[in-house]
């Protein structure tokens, strides 16, 4: 089931439309969650798009990074 807005609705609601704080994809400016990539948007939904150039690392690269790290370290302690 494809719960993302329509070409037609996003015209006739595009007043009603903002975009996700951590991926830039325009949303309803009522949603909690980004249909995109799932950031929990609820309050956050910024009305101009983000400058990809300027927008902050999201949350999930900086978990992924920190497991990295901890994974390279446990595998040097190991040796």
């Amino acid at each position: 089931m494809n719960e993302d807005p329509t070409d037609d609705d996003i015209d006739r609601f595009s007043a009603e439309t903002g975009h996700c704080p951590d991926c830039g994809e325009e949303i309803w400016d009522e949603a909690w969650q980004c249909p995109h990539c799932d950031a929990v948007v609820e309050g956050r939904v910024l009305r101009d798009r983000p400058d990809p150039a300027g927008r902050l690392v999201s949350k999930r690269a900086v978990l992924v990074l920190a497991g990295g790290l901890v994974l390279l370290l446990l595998l040097l302690q190991i040796r």
